[in-house]
């Protein structure tokens, strides 16, 4: 694998470096263009870094702690307490039934909501836990040390804090057309179910929010017990956009080598 890697570079290093333009003595290697930008080949195959890691762990679960065990258990508890007679029970699947509609919120509207944090992050750990096991499977019958790949790619992904640094390599990183493995590993499916819940609970929270929460009643104008609700949805919509974006960029940061500097004395006007 590290042959390819190298010769693949190689091929785009000399495919860059075919101007005329003045280079300095010491970066006659640096593939350069007529303008003078500097490239460097896509960083295919490359080590992640242990805080590349802890960064990643932070943001993620911090997208669990708050949205779904904060907000959940706010909304559980005070759509409870809504309504006087009313149980845990009933909040959590009689909630939509005739018999609890409330005028002051949407009783129903709360149950589906925790429903939704919590059902769908049990949901979204499972589904793609069984799609780290079959990438697991796939990577072992290819022959590539795969433990670490399907981790990464996991919602346990925290435990690829402790691998060496010759094992933390993401082969899905790595083109297909050099490690051959099944197409549907490229299909990127943990970060689209991540959106899904994120874009599903979002969804969820604006329509609670709309049709009146418990919270609501507490207090008229400014409430601060809705704080809870607007900070989980400007997490969900924040890794909705992250991997939105990560997911349209990923085709093109593959095969394109990255522009990252320019020399000044090719930008000088002459």
């Amino acid at each position: 694998m590290n042959s390819t890697r190298e010769n693949f570079e190689i091929q785009q290093w000399h495919a860059l470096n075919n101007s005329e333009i003045t280079i300095p003595k010491q970066e006659t290697s640096a593939p350069l263009d007529e303008d003078g930008w500097l490239f460097r080949p896509p960083e295919n195959g490359h080590v992640i870094t242990r805080g590349a890691m802890v960064s990643r762990i932070v943001q993620y679960y911090e997208m669990f702690l708050v949205n779904v065990f904060l907000l959940g258990f706010n909304v559980l508890k005070n759509a409870k307490a809504g309504v006087s007679t009313s149980t845990y029970r009933n909040v959590l699947f009689d909630a939509c039934g005739d018999r609890f509609i409330i005028p002051q919120f949407d009783f129903c509207a709360a149950s589906r909501l925790f429903w939704g944090l919590i059902a769908g992050a049990v949901a979204y750990f499972i589904f793609t836990s069984i799609v780290a096991l079959a990438l697991y499977i796939e990577l072992r019958r290819k022959g590539f040390h795969a433990s670490f790949t399907a981790f990464w790619h996991s919602p346990v992904f925290l435990v690829c804090f402790f691998y060496s640094s010759k094992r933390r390599v993401d082969i899905l990183s790595i083109p297909n057309k050099y490690v051959k493995l099944a197409s549907w590993t490229r299909s990127q499916i943990h970060r689209i179910s991540l959106a899904t819940y994120c874009l599903i609970c979002s969804v969820l929270i604006f329509i609670s929010l709309t049709h009146g929460t418990a919270e609501k009643s507490k207090i008229d104008d400014y409430n601060p017990y809705l704080i809870p609700y607007y900070l989980a949805l400007y997490i969900f919509s924040k890794t909705l956009l992250e991997m939105v974006l990560t997911i349209i960029q990923d085709k093109d940061i593959r095969n394109r080598p990255e522009r990252i500097g320019r020399y000044y004395e090719n930008i000088k006007n002459k």
